[in-house]
C-alpha cells in the first residue's frame, strides 16, 4: 500500500546557508535526514510506495516544504551526511533556478495547510493518547503527520483536525520520528 509521511521542522532553515557536517545546529534537520532515510529506504533499494514531505520552517522564509517520490529519486544515499548534502543541493538550486537538481524532489513554499489540502487521503496525527493504530483502515493513501522532536503545535494538531485529520497512536511512549516512520511503514507492508 502506498503511504505519504510529512515531518514538520519548526526550526530548520528554510535556505541552503547550512553546512552538511553539523545538520543538527541546523534546526535539527539531521532528523529530517534520519526521517528522509526510514521513509525511503529498504535494506538494499528504495521504496517506491513512499512519498515523503519535510516541511522546514526556520529562518528566512516563513516555510519551504520538500517532497520526496520513492519511485523518482535517483542519486540519493542513506547516509545522514549524503542526504543533508542532498538537501542543500536541491534548496540551493530551487533558490538559484527554481527547479530542483534532482528527479523525485520538488520543492515549493507551501505551508502545512495547503499540503494537506493537496492530499486525497485524511491526515493521520499521531498522539500517545490516541486510539491505537491497529485499528487504522484506509482505502486511500495514509497522510502520516509526525513532528519533530519539540512535538507538534497546538496550532498544527488544531489544523489537521479542522481538516477532517485523525488521531492515532503507536503507544504511550514518545518515539522519535525516524522510529515512528519505520514502524509504520513495516505496519503498512503487513497489513496493506
Amino acid at each position: 500500500m502506498n503511504r505519504t509521511f510529512l515531518l514538520i521542522l519548526d526550526r530548520a532553515r528554510t535556505d541552503s546557508e547550512f553546512t552538511v557536517n553539523g545538520a543538527a545546529n541546523n534546526g535539527r534537520l539531521d532528523i529530517g535526514c534520519r526521517f528522509i532515510n526510514s521513509s525511503l529506504f529498504n535494506s538494499y533499494s528504495l521504496r517506491t510506495d513512499v512519498e515523503a514531505h519535510l516541511l522546514l520552517r526556520g529562518p528566512p522564509r516563513e516555510s519551504l516544504h520538500l517532497m520526496f517520490r520513492g519511485e523518482e529519486i535517483n542519486g540519493l544515499h542513506p547516509d545522514e551526511r549524503s542526504i543533508a548534502g542532498y538537501i542543500k543541493k536541491n534548496i540551493s538550486s530551487f533558490e538559484n533556478r527554481g527547479v530542483t537538481a534532482n528527479q523525485g524532489v520538488s520543492i515549493d513554499k507551501r505551508g502545512l495547510e495547503e499540503i494537506i489540502e493537496d492530499h486525497e487521503g485524511v491526515p493521520i496525527l499521531l498522539k500517545e493518547d490516541s486510539e491505537d493504530i491497529s485499528s487504522f483502515e484506509s482505502d486511500k493513501t495514509p497522510f502520516f503527520v509526525i513532528g519533530d522532536n519539540k512535538g507538534l503545535k497546538d496550532k498544527d494538531m488544531d489544523l489537521i483536525e479542522e481538516k477532517g485529520g485523525k488521531r492515532l497512536s503507536l503507544g504511550e511512549e514518545s518515539y522519535q520520528a525516524q522510529q515512528v516512520v519505520s514502524y509504520l511503514n513495516i505496519f503498512m507492508d503487513r497489513n496493506g
